[in-house]
C-alpha cells in the first residue's frame, strides 16, 4: 500500500512540473547525441553487412567504435567431410579393397548417412569443426590430423570421450585411413530418404593413405608428440 502511495505521489508531483536536477537533462541529451553518433558511424557497418562481398573483422572508423566480427562472411555451398576408417584385418589388398573397415564416427559432424543432424548450440564440438575445415584442405597442412590418426593406431584412451562411436576400443586397429566425401542432404521422398538417410555421399579419394602404428609411430615422435604404449594405460596417476 505505502508503495502505491509513492508511486502516486510521484506521479502527481510529474503532473505538477516538479523541476528536474541539471544531471537529467544532461544525461538526456548525451544520451540522445550517443545514439545519434553510433546511428551514423553504422551506415557503412550495415551496408557491409547487406554487400555480396562482406568484409570480416573490419573497423570502420579510425577510433574503432564500430566494426564487424565474424568467422565467415560467406559459406561455401558444397560440404566435403573426412571420415576416418579402421580395420583388424591384416590384409589390405589393392587399396585396401579386401579389408573390412569400420567408419569412427565422431559427436556432431556428418558421418554415417543415416544419423540425424545434431543440434550444437550452445556447445561447440572443437573436434568435429576442426574436422569440417581440414577437408577444404589436406592433411599436410592439418598435422594434427596425423596425431589423431595415430592416437587411433596406438588404442589411445583420451581421445574416446571426443568421438561418438570407436569400434575398436578393445583392441586398436592394425590400419587407418581417412576418406574424403561430398555431402548432399536427401531430399524429400528421394530412394534415399526412403531407406532412412539424412544424406547421401559421393566419393571424392583418399584423404590419408593407409598407415600402421609401425609406419605412423616414427612420425609422430619425430614431432615431438607422446606415443601411447599399453604401459601408459597401466600407469598409477
Amino acid at each position: 500500500r505505502q508503495s502505491r502511495e509513492r508511486v502516486g505521489l510521484l506521479q502527481k508531483q510529474e503532473g505538477e512540473g516538479l523541476q528536474r536536477p541539471l544531471g537529467y537533462y544532461i544525461r538526456q541529451v548525451s544520451s540522445a547525441c550517443l545514439a545519434l553518433l553510433l546511428a551514423y558511424l553504422s551506415i557503412p557497418v550495415v551496408q557491409n553487412l547487406l554487400s555480396s562481398q562482406q568484409m570480416m573483422n573490419t573497423s570502420f572508423d579510425s577510433l574503432r567504435i564500430v566494426n564487424t566480427y565474424g568467422a565467415f562472411g560467406s559459406i561455401t555451398k558444397q560440404r566435403t567431410e573426412v571420415v576416418f576408417e579402421g580395420t583388424l584385418d591384416s590384409t589390405l589388398g589393392r587399396n585396401g579393397d579386401l579389408a573390412r573397415w569400420h567408419e569412427i564416427e565422431f559427436k556432431c559432424k556428418p558421418g554415417n548417412v543415416t544419423r540425424r543432424p545434431c543440434v550444437i548450440s550452445p556447445y561447440h564440438y572443437r573436434l568435429d569443426w576442426l574436422m569440417w575445415f581440414a577437408a577444404f584442405q589436406n592433411y599436410q597442412h592439418n598435422p594434427w590430423l596425423v596425431h589423431l590418426a595415430g592416437k587411433l593406431l596406438a588404442g589411445d584412451p583420451s581421445i574416446h570421450s571426443l568421438l561418438e562411436h570407436i569400434p575398436f576400443k578393445d583392441h586398436p586397429p592394425k590400419y587407418v585411413r581417412a576418406l574424403h566425401y561430398r555431402y548432399e542432404y536427401t531430399k524429400i521422398g528421394s530412394p534415399e530418404a526412403g531407406r532412412g538417410q539424412w544424406w547421401k555421399r559421393t566419393l571424392i579419394g583418399q584423404y590419408l593413405p593407409i598407415v600402421s602404428s609401425q609406419q605412423l609411430r616414427p612420425t609422430v615422435e619425430a614431432q615431438g608428440w607422446r606415443w601411447h604404449t599399453p604401459a601408459d594405460a597401466n600407469a598409477t596417476p
